[in-house]
């Protein structure tokens, strides 16, 4: 359903994205990203986005302008939120394409005075809306699972930007690079393979393996590097790993986005859940080792581009239906539970060895 014309939304002059939210998220939507920078140019675009994302498209080519958006401090509550539309208004967006779903980017974007509003049909912002789309169903009427870098392109397909290829991609300056080489050679010197292993998961527990099992598949990899990646609030996560393997492992700890990036990027292979990490890698053209339990891989899954493996075991979780979806498990956790210390450790020598 469109609302305004679509010569109008093509032909906009200054155009504002707001970017999803969660790491993984953005990184899937660099696709989109690239897409609208090719139609829009890098000078008619900007990015509002959490400050926690803005380091990890350092020396992008797609926004002129990035804008931290920190619902968690200066721009938190009524307050924040007023001092946030200030901002939006002082540059005079005429177009503004929400990838979020949630009702508030709609009405952040109204209230920075944002002149025509793009998105899904999601949470009632229909009606604060020019354009948009339904999310597709099925027959039953659930929600059709789908790669979500291929959501937000299905957007920009809403409003006629020419199509642009499904690859995600990370810039990386030559700053970072050089600020990572000094830091793994100070953290993890030598000349063995270089493993990242990220045992965290933002989204919730049902995402995580056991740490013991990390630990056990680090001690079958005894030739290779390792560096434990973890995420603000996943430290006793990285801690569970280290005390369970009975000894210390290098650690991304005080390292910025940027130059972590670029660690990301010498790495041989990225051991992780199915969290943030693994699209980073991906996105990096590094092979991932991936545990996956209550999530549909057909919102993460990119065939084609991902090199490595997806670990998964289909499991009877009645009277729940797997994959749940679910942030916490409420039975045993079978579905992560059953996968193999010997299954992981298989997959990542093989990756190694490919």
């Amino acid at each position: 359903m469109i609302y305004a014309m679509l010569d109008d939304l093509l032909k906009a002059d200054n155009v504002v994205v707001r970017a999803p939210n969660a790491l993984g998220d953005l990184v899937m939507a660099t696709p989109a990203f690239a897409r609208l920078a090719a139609h829009y140019g890098r000078e008619r675009l900007t990015l509002v986005c959490l400050p926690a994302g803005k380091p990890l498209l350092n020396g992008n080519a797609w926004f002129r302008e990035i804008l931290p958006y920190d619902r968690k401090g200066e721009h938190r509550g009524l307050l924040g939120g007023m001092r946030f539309a200030r901002v939006l208004k002082q540059r005079h967006f005429d177009l503004g394409i929400l990838l979020p779903n949630s009702f508030g980017s709609a009405w952040q974007f109204l209230q920075g005075g944002v002149k025509r509003r793009v998105g899904y049909f999601k949470e009632g912002r229909s009606f604060l809306l020019h354009a948009g789309l339904e999310r597709e169903h099925d027959a039953a009427g659930k929600f059709v699972p789908k790669y979500t870098g291929q959501y937000f392109m299905e957007l920009l397909d809403v409003i006629g930007v020419p199509p642009g290829p499904l690859v995600p991609t990370l810039p990386v300056t030559e700053a970072d690079r050089a600020n990572a080489a000094s830091a793994l050679a100070q953290r993890v010197p030598g000349d063995g393979p270089l493993v990242i292993v990220a045992p965290g998961a933002a989204y919730g527990p049902s995402k995580l393996w056991p740490a013991e099992r990390f630990a056990q598949v680090i001690k079958a990899l005894p030739e290779a590097r390792i560096m434990l990646s973890f995420g603000p609030g996943e430290e006793a996560t990285a801690d569970k790993v280290q005390k369970a393997a009975g000894r210390s492992f290098a650690t991304n700890q005080g390292l910025d986005l940027g130059t972590l990036k670029a660690v990301y990027e010498k790495a041989s292979l990225v051991l992780t859940n199915d969290t943030g990490p693994r699209h980073i890698a991906v996105a990096l053209g590094v092979p991932v080792v991936c545990i996956m339990g209550p999530n549909d891989p057909r919102y993460s899954a990119l065939p084609g581009v991902e090199k490595g493996e997806v670990l998964r075991e289909p499991v009877d979780c009645t009277p729940y239906t797997w994959p749940c979806q679910l942030k916490e498990c409420p039975i045993d956790h079978r579905c992560m539970q059953s996968i193999s210390v010997e299954r992981v450790a298989a997959a990542c020598r093989a990756s190694l060895q490919a």
